[in-house]
Order: C-alpha cells, then sequence, then structure tokens
C-alpha cells in the first residue's frame, strides 16, 4: 500500500502526510459508515457521530503507525498517549458537530464533513508532536 500512496497524493507533501492521509481517509470511512448505519438504525446525529469516531480511532491507531508514523516509540507509550488524544478528538468532533448542526442548522453531510476537516487537521498536529514524536523531514 505505501507504493501506492506518491501515486495517488501530491508528490509536494511528505510521505508522512500522505501517511497521515491515507490512514485518515480509511479510519474516517470506516466513522461515517457507522454513523450512517446508527443514523439509519434511528439513532439521533450527534450520539450517532460520537459512537462513529469511537470505531473509526480504533482502526486508526494502527493505520498511523503502519502509514505515517513507522518510527513511533513503543505502544506501551504511544498507545496511552494516542487514547488521550483520541478523547480530545472526540470530544472536538462532537462539539463541533453539535453546533454547526444543531446550532447552526446545516445538514448532517455538511456538518459532519466540517467537523472532519477541523478535527483532522488538529488530530495531524497532536500525533507528530505529542503521541507519536516523530520529526518532518
Amino acid at each position: 500500500m505505501n507504493r501506492f500512496l506518491p501515486l495517488v497524493l501530491s508528490p509536494f507533501l511528505s510521505r508522512q502526510v500522505q501517511g497521515f492521509l491515507a490512514a485518515g481517509g480509511l479510519a474516517t470511512l470506516f466513522h461515517w459508515l457507522v454513523m450512517a448505519a446508527l443514523i439509519v438504525a434511528g439513532l439521533e446525529p450527534t450520539l450517532a457521530t460520537a459512537s462513529g469516531s469511537i470505531s473509526g480511532a480504533t482502526l486508526n491507531y494502527g493505520l498511523q503507525r503502519r502509514l505515517a508514523f513507522q518510527n513511533a516509540g513503543p505502544h506501551r507509550s504511544t498507545l496511552w498517549r494516542y487514547m488521550g488524544s483520541c478523547f480530545f478528538a472526540w470530544l472536538c468532533n462532537l462539539i463541533s458537530f453539535f453546533l454547526l448542526n444543531n446550532l447552526l442548522a446545516l445538514s448532517v453531510p455538511l456538518s459532519q464533513v466540517v467537523t472532519t476537516g477541523l478535527v483532522a487537521a488538529l488530530n495531524y498536529l497532536v500525533y507528530q508532536r505529542l503521541v507519536f514524536h516523530e520529526q518532518t523531514r
């Protein structure tokens, strides 16, 4: 899969950013699928996105270590930092989605797309500086 990334993503992005985007994209797709299934099943959208984000975060850890942050420290330290960052990201996702969907009355899909973009940018900074301690090249 790593050989495929440069063909799909811009050659102007570092391999770390390409891996982050690929891993995050797959995890986000999983988040959205879980969220959509829960909404179809009758769950309120804010609760559905909260549940979906937990599902995506679970998948994301292994993908990030494999695709973006291959030189990260041992799991015993990175996993705990990752779990803390996930709680922070989960809270940001929940608050952003609630504000966009309930207070600004944006549609569920638009609220989630905007929220995902905001949380993804925040996650990259947190992963790079606090969770996996990777240096950019």
